[in-house]
């Protein structure tokens, strides 16, 4: 069943159109009825609808100022607009919006009906789409996840391709949702460079590109031009042979894209290989002794002072998350048995990636976890707790950070998190993706919506990573969840 919502200011019409037709019958269900636009908008966003019926004139947000912040937020949701003769010029501006329809007053149940059978056969049309789109992202999770050891001309000869140059490289891009191109998953040639595209999330597409560098070392640029030249960022992987792993090479387009996004340097990165824990032994020692010694100045300042480093040597994410997690080693090490202590958690790049906006914002996260605590340490109420975790479990599909909560509730980093972890058994982390991961569990049961469509509901933006997440908490795949 599609799921509708429908928004009048005048709650007698909203009824009538919940009556006017057999909405089962058609393969619908009305969800809700809303009587002005501000909360439409709401309902649009907490409930996820496939389809709203809105009047054009409506208190709060008109049906075409509702439409316009629909694009702006880039919500996936058909509308159908109601609209009276002399709104006909707002009905004319609403299709120009991406409105599916428009209905005049009266609204007679032929129309409505006519207009509910035609969308069926669209949404259908799109869901049969993901479901396909849904297996073939499974198949190529299992490919491309990183314990695969499948070579690259194994997977050339399973696709039945002859790609005869000696050099390869991934390239993984993401769009905004708007601008995601259509692509085919074959093989095409530009300009004498090869490629394979492969649609790897809902707003991510990747390529195996095939080159000989010797006589095209801009192979990468020309592929950029000619298929991603839409692309938010992009990340290219190290070049690679016939004989290397294709995991490998999509591990590093994956980490290069994330870095790109993170960083916000560049709209291009490219990976490349080192070591930050040897390129920063003086720095890792300096801070274990500062630490072992609790001296705070000298933690902030060695802090600072490893995250100029960092910054000046152009890291990678991964390679951020590798120094990252060290210093957690550290602080495991010498505070986890403190009572006054909070835990701090092991994070890998996509995370880091989701919950900070810098290199700077991690580090400060990172310096608030070894202050001491101060008169902030007054146990709170069991009000302020219920409101802190009320928050939390309204808003868990967004990515709001453990300051933002410190800051909002007026409780130190460290403390909140403690907290958080004294009530629930679990770290913050842990306690968002098991709220994510039991939402997901619920979606599967709707087999109308995709894999795809439920990785962005609860609040993940990579269809791999929110893949390898359930399979770790789980057990088992989403797809073959479903399938239970």
């Amino acid at each position: 069943m599609y799921r509708v919502l429908i928004a009048d200011d005048e709650p007698w019409v909203a009824y009538g159109l919940k009556m006017l037709v057999d909405w089962e019958a058609l393969g619908y269900i009305v969800t809700g009825e809303v009587y002005n636009g501000v909360a439409a908008l709401e309902a649009i966003i907490d409930q996820k609808p496939d389809v709203v019926i809105t009047d054009i004139r409506m208190p709060g947000l008109n049906g075409i100022e509702l439409m316009e912040q629909i694009n702006r937020m880039q919500i996936d949701v058909k509308v159908i607009l109601i609209s009276g003769y002399a709104e006909f010029q707002y009905a004319q501006k609403a299709i120009q919006l991406g409105a599916f329809d428009y209905l005049l007053k009266q609204v007679d149940k032929n129309s409505l009906t006519d207009v509910l059978v035609r969308l069926r056969g669209l949404l259908t049309k799109k869901y049969r789409t993901s479901q396909k789109r849904d297996l073939f992202l499974d198949d190529l999770f299992e490919l491309l996840k990183p314990d695969n050891k499948i070579l690259i001309s194994d997977f050339m000869a399973k696709k039945g391709l002859d790609f005869e140059l000696p050099h390869y490289r991934f390239i993984s891009c993401s769009y905004s949702q708007t601008m995601v191109p259509g692509i085919e998953e074959e093989a095409v040639v530009y300009e004498g460079v090869k490629c394979i595209c492969l649609r790897t999330g809902q707003n991510k597409i990747s390529a195996l590109v095939n080159y000989d560098q010797s006589s095209s070392p801009d192979a990468v640029g020309k592929v950029l031009s000619a298929v991603f030249s839409g692309a938010e960022h992009v990340g290219i992987s190290s070049p690679g042979f016939d004989s290397t792993p294709i995991t490998k090479l999509y591990q590093e387009s994956d980490i290069a894209l994330y870095s790109a996004l993170f960083l916000l340097q560049n709209r291009a990165k490219e990976y490349k290989v080192t070591n930050p824990v040897m390129m920063f032994p003086k720095a890792l020692l300096n801070i274990e002794v500062a630490i072992r010694e609790q001296k705070q100045e000298q933690i902030n300042q060695f802090l600072d002072e490893l995250c100029g480093a960092c910054k000046a040597q152009d890291l990678l994410i991964d390679q951020i998350a590798v120094i990252y997690n060290q210093i957690a080693a550290l602080y495991h090490k010498y505070y986890l048995c403190c009572d006054k202590m909070s835990d701090i958690e092991y994070l890998g790049y996509y995370q880091i990636a989701c919950y900070y906006n810098s290199i700077d914002q991690l580090f400060e996260m990172v310096k608030s976890f070894f202050e001491k605590k101060t008169g902030e340490d007054i146990p709170i109420t069991n009000e302020l707790v219920k409101k802190i975790l009320t928050f939390i479990d309204d808003r868990f599909t967004e990515d709001i950070l453990l300051s933002f909560l410190s800051r909002k509730f007026n409780v130190s980093l460290g403390y909140l998190s403690a907290l958080i972890k004294r009530k629930t058994g679990k770290t913050y982390t842990e306690y968002m993706i098991s709220k994510r991961l039991q939402l997901a569990k619920e979606l599967l049961k709707d087999t109308s919506l995709s894999i795809d469509e439920i990785v962005q509901r609860v609040g993940y933006k990579d269809y791999f990573y929110f893949n390898k997440l359930f399979k770790k908490y789980v057990g088992i795949t989403p797809s073959k969840y479903r399938k239970i």
